[in-house]
């Protein structure tokens, strides 16, 4: 982190396998007041000039070295003194300033040209955005992280301390007496700088810690830099997409009104004009908002939305078919088209409309069919040439393949009821559509009997019989409250059967009469017997024949031969 480098950090860093009871009691006995700032200040000078003297003294002593292994040490550690000068030099800025960041006045060298970094500086409105986000609790965490360090290294360097208790100087060498004193001088040194390294860490993370205590007050801030910032662009470019799209909107109704007749509305260049206009629509819309962000220099949304519009164009690859095919769709060229019959759940149905959300209808059901537009794309329909749209409708009377008769309540997209018996039954509309049920009502029916007399009557069976029928049919038929709803009747001689003459009688009736079915059959049956009855005619009854198989005159023969037997 620029500004908050630690000198202590220049020195090696040793970790040695130590018991833990043994640092943190060390660590415990290392902790110092945290001094004010004008205290760190003069620690701080004081350290400066205590380093410069020590860098000159080493610039000396390599101007007289002559060994080159010693003129390399001497230069290492010149260097490590310039790092150290240089961190105390701003730490000593930092407090001063209260720990600002001072990122944005340093001076990065110039780059040569490549491409490459110029893409990565087109995203970079972005990353700094996120890193601004995390900015501060990255900060928190790095000098916590600092800190546990430096405890760490005041432990390791009291250690140190402590063992160089144990010896003597006074009872060594003169030169070894001069080595160790020098190594002592450099740990004790170490402990100072330790010292200033964690306050300066410390300070700087309680003025962190600080600034996050008034949370309401940032929250307040940042809410109301947005709004008078990147909120009050974001409202402009909805106010500018806002204006486009009702501009548009204005000309296609002005489009409609003057050059489009109500006749015309679905011919092609309609369907193609009004799909252009989306189109362009959109484009407006989107350069809208793009010129919104160039104008108000509000790079980070216009880098935001220009990555956004990649992201369509390169998904544009995948679904560009789907969009060609709803493209063909909504032009009235495709697979199905506008008027025309398709199949949808086992039912037909005339599309009405196709648009986003496409319209179906069965003019002979209640409801309608919302599909989006993709799915009529598994679709194919097919011209209109006048077929009924549904075997019935509500009010009228049908006959069901296993004879049940029923009048027709109410049928929509889901259900048909019938009303049976006084009974009412239920019938997915799908199922009842493939019954092949019989339809009384629309085309009209007819009432079919067959009605036989004796073979006795043979001799006029040809004239007299039918004659009297047909008189008595046709009075009793007008005299009935459906009379004037049959159209014809017929009474011929059918064939001459097993046990009777049989006659066919059929009564045809206009679809008003559904009602009345069971009605005509019954009055044609009582019809014929008042006739038979006035008339003198048996009517016969069905004989019983039985039919002797080899086994039943095997029996016999063997009860004959039984008789013989018992009467020689």
């Amino acid at each position: 982190m620029p500004g908050t480098a630690l000198h202590a950090q220049a020195i090696p860093q040793v970790k040695p396998q130590i018991n833990g009871s043994a640092v943190s009691n060390s660590i415990a006995n290392n902790e110092v007041r945290r001094k004010e700032p004008a205290d760190q200040l003069a620690d701080i000078s004081q350290s400066l000039q205590e380093k410069r003297k020590q860098l000159a003294a080493l610039k000396q002593q390599l101007a007289q070295a002559n060994q080159e292994d010693e003129q390399k040490d001497l230069k290492q550690r010149i260097d490590e003194l310039k790092t150290v000068i240089k961190q105390l030099n701003q730490s000593f800025e930092q407090i001063i300033i209260g720990g600002l960041d001072l990122d944005p006045f340093s001076d990065a060298p110039m780059q040569p040209f490549d491409w490459k970094e110029e893409l990565i500086l087109a995203t970079k409105p972005i990353i700094d955005a996120l890193k601004d986000l995390t900015e501060k609790p990255r900060k928190i965490e790095k000098l916590r992280s600092d800190i546990s360090l430096l405890q760490e290294q005041g432990a390791l360097i009291e250690l140190a301390l402590n063992s160089m208790e144990q010896f003597k100087p006074n009872a060594m060498a003169e030169a070894t007496k001069e080595k160790f004193e020098s190594v002592t001088k450099k740990w004790l040194q170490r402990q100072v700088d330790n010292e200033q390294d964690l306050e300066i860490a410390r300070f700087q993370l309680s003025s962190l810690e600080d600034s996050n205590k008034d949370w309401w007050q940032g929250l307040k801030t940042g809410v109301i830099d947005f709004v008078q910032g990147r909120g009050f662009t974001l409202t402009i470019a909805i106010l500018a997409a806002l204006s486009a799209w009702l501009l548009m909107r204005g000309l296609l109704w002005l489009y409609q009104k003057k050059l489009v007749s109500p006749s015309n509305r679905n011919s092609m260049h309609v369907r193609l004009a009004e799909y252009a206009y989306r189109i362009l629509s959109g484009l407006l819309v989107i350069l809208a908002i793009l010129i919104t962000f160039y104008l108000t220099n509000d790079f980070l949304l216009l880098t935001l939305a220009i990555i956004l519009l990649i992201a369509v164009a390169l998904s544009l690859r995948h679904i560009l078919p789907r969009y060609i095919n709803e493209a063909r769709l909504l032009l009235d060229i495709g697979p199905v088209r506008v008027g025309e019959r398709v199949i949808y759940n086992g039912l037909p149905m005339q599309v009405r409309s196709i648009n986003v959300h496409s319209l179906l209808r069965n003019p002979d059901l209640k409801g309608i069919v919302r599909l989006p537009l993709g799915v009529l794309d598994d679709m194919v329909s097919r011209p209109d040439i006048e077929e009924p749209w549904f075997p019935c409708r509500p009010g009228e009377f049908v006959m069901l393949p296993d004879g049940r008769f029923g009048e027709v309540l109410e049928q929509t997209l889901e259900l048909v009821q019938l009303q049976m018996k006084g009974s009412l039954v239920q019938f997915p509309a799908a199922e009842f559509f493939r019954l092949g049920l019989l339809n009384l009502s629309r085309q009209g029916f007819v009432v079919v009997v067959t009605f036989g007399i004796d073979y006795q009557h043979q001799a006029q069976c040809l004239d007299t019989v039918p004659t009297r029928l047909r008189e008595a049919l046709e009075h009793a038929l007008a005299q009935a409250e459906f009379g004037d709803k049959v159209v014809s009747l017929l009474v011929e001689f059918k064939e001459a059967n097993t046990n009777s003459l049989d006659y066919l009688i059929v009564v045809n009736c206009k679809g008003e009469a559904a009602n009345s079915y069971f009605t005509i059959n019954r009055l044609i049956q009582k019809t014929c017997v008042e006739v038979c009855n006035r008339e003198g005619w048996v009517i016969p009854f069905t004989q019983l024949t039985v039919h002797q198989g080899e086994g039943f005159k095997a029996l016999s023969e063997r009860n004959s031969q039984v008789q013989q037997q018992l009467n020689p």
